[in-house]
Order: C-alpha cells, then structure tokens, then sequence
C-alpha cells in the first residue's frame, strides 16, 4: 500500500480526483481521505448521508469525517473493508489540526498551491509546521498557474528557502474550463478527464509515471478506457433494485 499525502489550502478536491481517476484506471485500488478542515468532498462531491463515511465515485473510494488514521480504520470496518484492501490510500489536508493528527508514515507528500496571495501566505505556515512535525523538508511541488506570472523564486522567498523540493516541479497552466467542469464533477459524480487539457493530463500521467515507475506510454494508454459507476457504500453487499419496490 502506496500513502500519499496532500498539502495545502487550495481546494485540491478537482485534483485529487483527477490524480485518482488515472491511478484506478491503472488497476489500482484508491482510497481518498477527506481531511480539509471543511469537508470538501462529503459536501461538494458525495451523496453521503450523516451516518454514512465512504462513497464510491466512479470507482474511488472517498472517505469523510476522518481527522486520523484511527478514525479511517474505524469508517472502513463499518463496511466490511480494511486499509490493506487499497493500493494506494491519499490523504488530502489543509489544516494544521490535520497535519498534527496520527498518520501512518507517507510514502509521497506533495504541496498543491497556485498564485493565490492568500493561499501562499496560509501554505507558508503549513508547511512550516509540516516540517516541524516530520523533521523533514523534502516535497514535491505543483503548481496551479494564473494569468499572472510569479517569479519562480517567490514562494521559496515567502518560505525562507526552507523546502527542499524533490524532483522537478510539477506547473499545471491555467484552465477556462476548470470551474465548468468541477462543477459537472459536482452534480454528475462524473470525471471529465478527457476534458482537460492536454498540458493537465500530461502532468497526471507524468507524476503517476514517475511514482510506480510505469512508462507514460503505458499509463496514457490506460486512461483511454473508463467506466463510470458510483453510489453509497453498504455496510452489507446488498444491492436494492429501485424498479423492484
């Protein structure tokens, strides 16, 4: 099992579908952890009720209300599952309050920021404290651009230089079609991979090439096909045919 962690306070919901999206698509098995301080996912992407933790979209497993990995542990019990189910498991986090809580040890961690003044000011704290929790500065970077273009060093400025980023960052350039298509992801419980642009789909497949050491040829050959299915988790394998009641 792959751990993945995801920093930053950008909503990095779209991504992280996206990322999971080609990672299942190459037989994966993908757990998404909603960890934001806000519950991104269970309200924006899921149909989750209140009682209920983990949602099957289009073929990713997308937990909510889990603050720790004790918590996750707990949520997959009550449907029969269990961590070691999963081959990849990407917990997404924009909170000190996760940053701090108990994790399993990360195999990746990856900052997702963009040019936002204000996201920049509130990832510096961030990932000073990630830092000091882990001992660690090594990260991978990517960066979601806009139409204004930063000087490269600026962030590494804001940061006093203390991140030490690992490989070459990743830049995803700036998208018309990102609001339209998060909000289709929203209402339909749908990725439109194929609709984002070629830069964007590139840059996924060249970090899950670079993470489980497949060539890209293979990794864009496996996102050609895909399936869409989706809906609640049962805590019993039991299907309810609505046309039957």
């Amino acid at each position: 099992m792959k751990m993945i962690q995801l920093v930053g306070s950008r909503n990095k919901a779209d991504f992280a579908l996206y990322f999971s999206h080609v990672l299942t698509n190459l037989e994966n098995r993908v757990l998404l952890v909603d960890a934001t301080a806000d519950q991104i996912y269970r309200h924006g992407y899921t149909r989750l009720g209140k009682n209920e933790h983990v949602f099957d979209f289009q073929g990713i497993d997308i937990m909510g209300g889990a603050s720790n990995w004790l918590q996750v542990e707990e949520h997959l019990r009550e449907i029969n599952e269990t961590t070691t189910n999963y081959d990849v498991v990407i917990i997404d986090m924009d909170s000190i309050e996760a940053i701090t809580a108990e994790w399993p040890h990360f195999d990746d961690r990856f900052y997702v920021g963009d040019e936002e003044r204000l996201n920049q000011v509130r990832d510096v704290e961030l990932l000073h404290r990630l830092f000091d929790e882990t001992e660690s500065t090594e990260i991978k970077r990517i960066t979601f651009e806009g139409r204004y273009k930063l000087e490269g060093s600026y962030f590494d400025t804001l940061m006093s230089n203390r991140a030490k980023w690992v490989s070459i960052p990743y830049s995803i350039e700036l998208d018309e079609m990102e609001g339209p298509l998060r909000t289709q992801m929203q209402h339909e419980q749908s990725i439109p991979f194929k609709k984002l642009t070629k830069q964007y789909r590139e840059t996924l497949t060249e970090m899950v090439s670079a993470l489980f050491e497949v060539h890209v040829e293979e990794v864009q050959s496996a996102v050609k096909t895909s399936f869409f299915r989706f809906g609640r988790k049962k805590k019993e394998a039991t299907q309810f045919a609505d046309s039957n009641i």
